[in-house]
């Protein structure tokens, strides 16, 4: 019997906040097609490596709300940052197909993102020489 996508959207989320990116790729599609207010990605590669990118910031995911409608999942969440941003209201709407997650669109506002893009790069930044 196959998990609900409910707990497949929870475990999802989690395994995002706790890095663990291995049981993030199980849950996705190798094509997962992913659209974002910033940027846009074709396969779960390229996903995962966004997701480690925000690793420098992210520190878990205070899920709000779940609905879900056949194949298809929105969650409603806090994204919690260790950044003077804080937590950032965030949507992501997913798209089930097999088991796995086919599609996601993610919904947020941009203005507060840009301090946390910036706290990004000057953690990642490689020191002079």
């Amino acid at each position: 019997m196959t998990k609900d996508l409910k707990t497949l959207t929870l475990e999802y989320l989690m395994a995002v906040g706790n890095r663990d990116y291995g049981r993030v790729e199980q849950l996705l599609a190798a094509d997962l097609r992913f659209r974002g207010p910033t940027m846009n990605r074709s396969s779960a590669a390229d996903f995962i490596g966004a997701l480690k990118r925000l690793g420098a910031i992210h520190v878990r995911n205070d899920v709000k709300r779940v609905f879900v409608d056949g194949d298809e999942v929105c969650v409603i969440y806090d994204f919690v940052t260790d950044t003077a941003a804080g937590a950032l209201s965030t949507i992501e709407w997913l798209h089930f197909e097999g088991g796995r997650i086919r599609s996601i669109d993610l919904y947020y506002d941009r203005l507060p993102w840009q301090a946390v893009m910036q706290t990004i790069a000057e953690r990642t930044a490689q020191p002079a020489a």
